[in-house]
């Protein structure tokens, strides 16, 4: 199961890292559409990779047989499925006497990931298959919706981009893929699944999923891509179709704005001490079923850009240290809010890429040193920002499990607590990109919104740490704080 207090780590398997150069069919690092070698050998080889950043939970893409050459194009990814019950063989090293494409691959993977401490969530497509090819294993094609039309509220039945839409009303369909994740979680001891395209697979498969799957296997955490903009639409997912989690665009989308356009604070969230004053996007958090397991992110494969060359876009690209200050204010933030943060590949040293296949570029390892720190300084700081945040995440049970309790905001400052059991953390965020030019008092006591157990553990008098060196304590004082921060900056204060 995938808890509040994980961090999950995305990858494309084939981009990661070559573990095993001798299953390399095909590879062409010349060409961004074909096969590049990564393998779950190279998964395993940076387990300690993993384990310095602190991440929790691995997420990978399918690993089903997929079409290996279509013109210059190959299903490296693993979206382009011939056959949904083997596991493709550019991504396992062969073991005498067993089943070629055997999912022991698989699970021989997930062991090695558990024995390290880390989780494993595979990525699953039942909304379509390869396209039809002369190589391709051939399917009735009364299992296929026709044509291409939208049944509404973004829902789509029939191809997409050219793939071959299975119909799930048809109830063969259905059982088919019910049975087929069964024996996926049942083989290889996978923690979640993060289901491709959701939105465009007919709502009777999920009526069966949740009856058949969530509840011979409870602990297995769906995880559902709906890759839409409107929180109304995406919590139905949780509400009617009892997913886990989502993934969170809304909060995405607001984040950006505001961290790379500028756009107010407000954006994200408002005092909320009256019911008509307006909302930001994290006021809306009624509406999913529980808005602390949605899957937060700042990019991943599917969006147009990858988060630094949507920052560097928006700042200039000759404003590297604007742009670094950008984006680690953007992870302080994916790691202090609610939610279950999510990382894609690279992120970590500001990799930059744009639409399909740029966005999909190989994890360079070359520009790391042997114990897996950067060697550029550039990238280092980054990186370094990035551990250091994950480790507040991992060691601050308020940040997991707590409240979040807005204490002030305007266009640009943004300041939030967060507390669980006694555990408090303050998270003040200066979105200007200029210093703050004197400080800022920010009230406690006279919050309403603050209970008063809360008020009580931030007696005047206590001071709340910092968790960055360069940032000074705050001390409570008159039941109020004060705090002054340099540009793209979020300070955060914990009482432990």
């Amino acid at each position: 199961m995938i808890n509040l207090n994980d961090i999950i780590y995305f990858v494309i398997t084939d981009r990661f890292c070559d573990g095993n150069p001798s299953n390399d069919q095909g590879v062409n690092l010349e060409n961004p559409r074909a096969y590049h070698g990564g393998d779950f050998d190279g998964l395993i080889s940076k387990i300690p990779y993993f384990k310095k950043l602190g991440i929790t939970a691995l997420w990978i893409t399918p690993v089903y047989l997929n079409i290996h050459d279509l013109g210059d194009s190959a299903g490296y990814h693993g979206y382009w499925t011939i056959d949904f019950e083997k596991i493709d063989p550019h991504l396992f090293t062969p073991v005498e006497g067993r089943d070629s494409g055997s999912k022991q691959y698989l699970k021989d993977l997930v062991d090695t990931f558990h024995d390290a401490g880390i989780k494993v969530i595979l990525d699953m497509v039942v909304n379509h298959t390869g396209y039809h090819t002369d190589s391709y294993k051939s399917y009735p094609d009364k299992v296929f919706n026709e044509g291409h039309f939208n049944k509404g509220e973004g829902t789509v039945e029939g191809e997409l981009a050219g793939l071959p839409d299975l119909d799930h009303d048809q109830v063969d369909v259905a059982d088919y893929f019910i049975q087929n994740i069964l024996s996926w979680i049942e083989e290889t001891g996978i923690d979640g699944i993060r289901m491709d395209t959701v939105k465009h697979v007919e709502d009777k498969f999920w009526y069966l999923f949740k009856s058949q799957i969530k509840t011979k296997h409870p602990a297995i955490t769906l995880i559902g891509e709906v890759l839409d903009w409107n929180a109304e639409y995406i919590s139905g997912y949780q509400r009617e179709h009892d997913f886990d989690s989502v993934f969170d665009f809304p909060l995405c989308g607001t984040l950006k704005g505001a961290f790379i356009r500028n756009r107010p604070m407000t954006d994200l969230a408002r005092p909320r001490l009256n019911p008509y004053e307006p909302k930001g996007v994290l006021d809306n958090d009624k509406v999913y079923t529980n808005a602390n397991r949605l899957i937060t992110l700042l990019d991943n494969h599917d969006l147009d850009r990858r988060i630094m060359s949507e920052i560097l876009d928006g700042v200039g690209h000759w404003d590297k240290d604007l742009a670094k200050d950008i984006l680690k204010l953007s992870l302080t933030f994916l790691m202090t809010t609610r939610g279950i943060p999510q990382i894609y590949y690279g992120t970590e040293i500001a990799m930059t890429g744009y639409k399909d296949p740029d966005n999909r570029r190989d994890m360079p390892w070359s520009d790391f040193d042997d114990d897996h720190n950067p060697i550029n300084e550039y990238e280092k700081e980054i990186f370094e920002h990035a551990i250091k945040t994950i480790s507040i995440k991992k060691t601050n049970p308020a940040i997991n499990f707590g409240y979040l309790i807005t204490l002030y905001v305007d266009i640009f400052i943004y300041a939030y607590l967060r507390e669980f059991q006694r555990n408090v953390v303050i998270v003040v965020i200066n979105n200007g990109k200029e210093g703050m030019s004197s400080p800022l008092k920010i009230k406690i006591h006279e919050n309403a919104n603050i209970p008063t157990r809360i008020k009580n553990i931030l007696s005047n008098g206590i001071t709340v740490k910092s968790k960055f060196s360069n940032l000074a304590d705050i001390k409570i004082q008159s039941g109020d704080f004060s705090v002054q921060l340099p540009r793209k900056t979020a300070g955060v204060y914990c009482t432990n």
